[in-house]
């Protein structure tokens, strides 16, 4: 067996911690600088129509014709190169990666990255109302996901690298590491495990060291110096900010389904071109929504904005997104709900300064905690919210307020107004469903090669009897049988097949004893015997006559077989489909052969998930 073929029998296990943890970290180094190539790209085109003196995005000073015809032209762009894909290729973003996920054990198309990169680049630069952190988590997650599948690893590690590749996105995107390696777990994992928490975590610090080598240590955002709670009795307003971005996170998550069903019949070109035009016509009254938003977040929190600005930035935003998004136009809306929840949080620290003057925070201080409740709200993960916040703020007196107002806001996304998060609703909208049972959770996280037993002996359909001697010879749980054509066609207990030997060889035995008896009665009556029968007729080498495997007594199982790189999920389902309870694990090797490797049992897949659960509590 080969070092790489060692490997991957380990890598299905728990017993390969440090292995992943070093694949992990090369994961978020080449993550991290998909990322930074990805924001590269999208900087230096805002270069050919709308920057400042000093290089940044300036849409608001930019010329009326240009933030009218800017978006529409580059939705027009954008639908027609979409339009020559076929659809599986036109799906990008967090949703792709979800859906692939939860369907193809984390392996994501190369092709689809491509598509993410040029044409989500060409969106961001041409002003349309989305972010660059989704198409950052795709181009991180297809990362990892690539490097798994090119080392053939088991998919249950190839999704702990799908997880690498999302946190190192964040991470590099934001500058937040540990927000990054929440996220991955909460929202891209589903799932909290130590086999998975230590590959993320290196992944997540490559990923920041990375972006903080081209762009600095500066987090994304300009967060005031003097961030802290004024009062106790600011409270109540922190549950008001908390129950207001819920209600808004919930009409967003609304509005854009109801966008996305409405026009799921249109022509690409259609949806991307009038999502364009909206953007461009919202633009002239209020430019600030268009393209990512970042100096207008930070004209919020340092309070330079006035109310009648946070209230339209607010509005323009809230409806230019939910159309961009539920027209399908290939960015994000991480980018956008952050933008929200700072137009959000500084209208009412605006309007709380203005009646309350001495109990009153600084607006940015509101700015920040609306940023973190209404992303954490729109997605439904409010861990992920909360670290993001302590983070970008470097200051722990904001825990309090932030968990309080996160806590209302989830709250009132999932239980006033039931609704699912934005990227299930999404997959929902598409017919796809995101959640999975708990025990599928478990047996898709481990890999058949960690659970396969090696205890295995192959035969032929008609096999001699010193041919099942030697394959007995090394003691193993179970047969293989094949057929002339070396296809494996039944499992047998191999216990069975010795028994059976036994008892063929007492039988012999006995019958020796009877002839023998016979003889001993007298020889001078041997003259009167008959002539013995076929049946009496005894052989002494036996050993050179077939048996028929498929024809003894003997507990036999059909079988099924599943690829070494599968999870148990995938073996188990595959034993549902076919109402068989087991499974031969194997691999094509590089000279077209199939090399057999183990067995894998329904009992097998239930002890592991029993175990699995006791571990964890």
């Amino acid at each position: 067996m080969t070092l790489i073929d060692r490997l991957r029998l380990r890598l299905g296990g728990f017993d390969a911690l440090a292995l992943m943890a070093v694949i992990g970290l090369i994961c978020g180094v080449l993550a991290g600088g998909s990322n930074i190539l990805f924001r590269y790209f999208t900087e230096s085109s805002y270069v050919l129509w709308a920057t400042d003196q000093s290089g940044n995005t300036d849409f608001e000073n930019a010329d009326w014709l240009l933030k009218l015809l800017l978006p529409t032209i580059g939705g027009l762009i954008v639908g027609l190169l979409l339009q020559q894909l076929n659809p599986d290729t036109r799906r990008v973003g967090v949703s792709h990666v979800l859906e692939r996920m939860a369907h193809h054990q984390g392996h994501l198309p190369l092709k689809n990255a491509i598509v993410q990169f040029f044409l989500g680049g060409l969106t961001i630069a041409s002003g349309q109302s989305v972010g660059r952190e989704g198409p950052g988590i795709h181009l991180g997650s297809t990362t990892g996901s690539l490097i798994g599948q090119r080392l053939k690893l088991p998919n249950n590690s190839t999704r702990i690298l799908v997880g690498c590749g999302c946190a190192a996105a964040i991470s590099a995107n934001f500058n937040t590491p540990l927000a990054g390696v929440v996220f991955a777990m909460e929202i891209v994992m589903m799932e909290y495990a130590v086999a998975s928490f230590i590959p993320i975590i290196l992944a997540s610090v490559a990923g920041a060291v990375m972006s903080r080598m081209f762009f600095g240590s500066d987090p994304a955002f300009i967060i005031p110096a003097s961030m802290d709670i004024q009062s106790l009795w600011e409270m109540p307003y922190f549950l008001l900010l908390g129950f207001i971005c819920g209600i808004i996170a919930s009409l967003f998550i609304m509005f854009t389904s109801v966008v996305r069903r409405g026009s799921k019949d249109w022509p690409v070109w259609i949806k991307t071109t009038v999502g364009g035009t909206c953007v461009g016509i919202i633009a002239l009254a209020v430019p600030q929504v268009m393209g990512i938003g970042y100096d207008t977040v930070n004209s919020s929190l340092q309070g330079e904005l006035l109310l009648t600005i946070l209230g339209l930035s607010l509005a323009g935003k809230f409806i230019a997104t939910s159309i961009c998004s539920g027209l399908s136009m290939p960015g994000g809306v991480l980018g956008p709900t952050l933008f929200m929840g700072a137009m959000l949080g500084g209208l009412l620290g605006t309007l709380g300064s203005l009646v309350f003057p001495n109990l009153s925070s600084d607006t940015g201080f509101y700015a920040i905690i609306g940023m973190a409740t209404l992303m954490s709200a729109v997605l439904q993960a409010p861990l992920a919210g909360l670290m993001a916040l302590l983070e970008l703020t470097n200051n722990p007196n904001i825990i309090l307020p932030g968990m309080f107002s996160i806590v209302i806001g989830n709250l009132v996304v999932s239980q006033l107004f039931k609704r699912e998060s934005y990227w299930e609703t999404q997959m929902k909208d598409r017919g796809m469903r995101l959640k999975v049972s708990p025990m599928k959770q478990v047996l898709r996280s481990i890999g058949v090669a960690g659970v396969m037993t090696r205890s295995i002996a192959f035969l032929k359909e008609e096999s001699t009897q010193q041919e099942i001697s030697m394959a007995l010879q090394d003691k193993p749980r179970w047969i293989l049988i094949q057929d002339h054509a070396g296809e494996v066609i039944s499992l047998m207990v191999a216990s069975d097949l010795g028994r059976y030997l036994i008892e063929q060889e007492e039988e012999l035995e006995r019958k020796k004893s009877k002839v023998k008896a016979k003889d001993d009665e007298g020889a001078d009556e041997t003259q009167n015997v008959p002539e013995q029968s076929p049946e009496e007729e005894l052989d002494d080498d036996t050993s050179e006559q077939p048996i028929k495997l498929m024809e003894i007594p003997a507990n036999r199982q059909d079988i099924v077989a599943i690829d070494l790189q599968a999870t148990l999920e995938e073996a188990y389902d595959k034993m549902e489909q076919r109402k068989i309870s087991a499974a031969y694990v194997y691999r094509i090797t590089h000279n077209k052969e199939e090399r057999i490797y183990g067995i894998v049992t329904r009992g097998m897949i239930t002890d592991q998930y029993i175990f699995s659960k006791a571990q964890t509590g």
